[in-house]
């Protein structure tokens, strides 16, 4: 296969083996796979790749992994701070994390 750059959601540059391997995760996950699809995107060139670390967390989060799947996130926004989609998901499980009935501990 030729590896050559590809334009991948309009802001990342990636060689068309990785985003094949991010296809083919993203089609593992949505055909019931999870742990297939994060077993493609352990992928040693996927280490750095802001959209493989997203799509990780994705998985992570929709299996209520937060905090594997917070790191993802996290990792996601070291490599690219501009998306604010990962920036929101940081949130919303930093919300789930500390929450707290204050009933509960009511007599």
């Amino acid at each position: 296969m030729m590896n050559r750059l590809v334009r991948y959601k309009d802001s990342m540059f990636m060689h068309t083996d990785e985003v094949d391997l991010i296809i083919a995760a993203r089609s593992a996950w949505k055909q019931g796979e999870p742990a297939k699809a994060l077993e493609l995107l352990a992928h040693a060139s996927l280490v750095e790749n802001a959209g493989a670390s997203f799509l990780s967390g994705e998985i992570h989060y929709s299996s209520q992994n937060w905090g594997a799947a917070l790191n993802c996130f996290r990792r996601c926004l070291q490599i690219d701070p501009d998306l604010t989609t990962a920036q929101t998901y940081v949130d919303l499980i930093l919300n789930i994390l500390g929450f707290f009935h204050t009933d509960q501990f009511n007599p």
